[in-house]
């Protein structure tokens, strides 16, 4: 479609939802940009007719409720217009889940270019009164280390079928090793991050979670260099390798209607006080979670473990001291 067209086909849109009334054919020409034409000159006049048949069924086919009817001001032509009830997408409606999904998202893609798309989508739902749980979207990147840095590259080689070489800290390494990879594929569990694939040295499945690797993601090797099984399933193995690390419990207090995404995570609830509601939960990451429970700020009070209370105090300082050097 021509730019001129896709022009002329806006403007008859605005033009028809711009009036309750229906708009003739004579009051659409004189009007809307691209119709002009001289009325009492016939060929011109069936010129404009058949562009205007040709841009009414276009609209109709690319699903625009256009609707017809007598206008009686016009002594009874037959006009046009677009019901704006039929033509406006309802109001959406996101429930507590989804709403903390737009902010997982938003938190999760912070490169530079994506940035201000995701700011603006936020603002946006905020505005029309949706909470996006502006607490966890708005925590420091840095409470994820390594996590988003090393997605990227793992989906690049993942599409090019291409291995990767990272360094990695396990939870029972002393100091990191380096690891080579096919990966099969990366998915989400609780909150953290996971790579599944075949392990080159070990000659096994293995999976990895990516706040763990140090340093850079590195493609190795050519395109194409293997096949992704066809009935894996990531997912399963970041469960797996969640449930074999040995977990730890956390126990918060929690104000009142404050703080959803800790009470999500919580799987016990109560008592429940004036100044708030204690949840409890397991994590096996302390660092991550401590940082985590900060970015609520006054919504969450750790209580225990004494470990998880003491990074999460350090969490809350360092961001005071960054707002006082701003």
């Amino acid at each position: 479609m021509s730019n001129d067209r896709t022009e002329r086909l806006v403007n008859l849109v605005l033009c028809l939802l711009s009036s309750r009334r229906f708009q003739t054919s004579g009051r659409i020409a004189r009007t809307v940009p691209g119709y002009e034409h001289d009325p009492d000159d016939r060929k011109a006049h069936e010129a404009f007719q058949r562009k205007f048949e040709r841009d009414k069924a276009e609209l109709r086919r690319i699903g625009i409720p256009l609707q017809s009817g007598i206008d009686f001001y016009a002594d009874g032509e037959r006009g046009y217009r677009i019901a704006r009830s039929d033509f406006e997408l309802p109001q959406i409606e996101f429930t507590d889940a989804e709403a903390a999904a737009v902010a997982a998202a938003a938190r999760l893609w912070q490169q530079p270019e994506l940035q201000s798309g995701t700011a603006d989508a936020l603002r946006k739902l905020r505005a029309a009164g949706i909470d996006v749980e502006s607490h966890a979207a708005a925590s420091p990147v840095k409470s994820l280390p390594g996590a988003e840095a090393a997605l990227a590259p793992f989906f690049e080689a993942v599409a090019s079928r291409r291995a990767v070489v990272f360094d990695y800290l396990g939870p029972r390494d002393e100091s990191v090793q380096q690891r080579r990879l096919q990966p099969w594929g990366c998915a989400a569990w609780r909150g953290r991050w996971y790579v599944a694939g075949h392990d080159l040295d070990r000659d096994a499945q293995r999976c990895f979670r990516l706040s763990r690797i140090a340093g850079r993601v590195r493609l190795t090797g050519p395109e194409g260099a293997y096949e992704i099984p066809e009935d894996v399933d990531v997912l399963a193995f970041a469960v797996e390798a969640e449930d074999r690390q040995l977990s730890s419990r956390a126990k918060v207090l929690v104000r009142p209607k404050r703080a959803w995404g800790v009470r999500r995570r919580a799987d016990q609830i109560g008592p429940r006080t004036a100044e708030g509601d204690q949840a409890c939960f397991s994590y096996t990451d302390t660092a991550a979670t401590a940082a985590w429970l900060a970015s609520f700020g006054p919504d969450v009070l750790v209580l225990e473990p004494p470990e998880l209370v003491k990074e999460t105090v350090a969490c809350l300082q360092a961001l005071a001291d960054e707002e006082e050097t701003s």
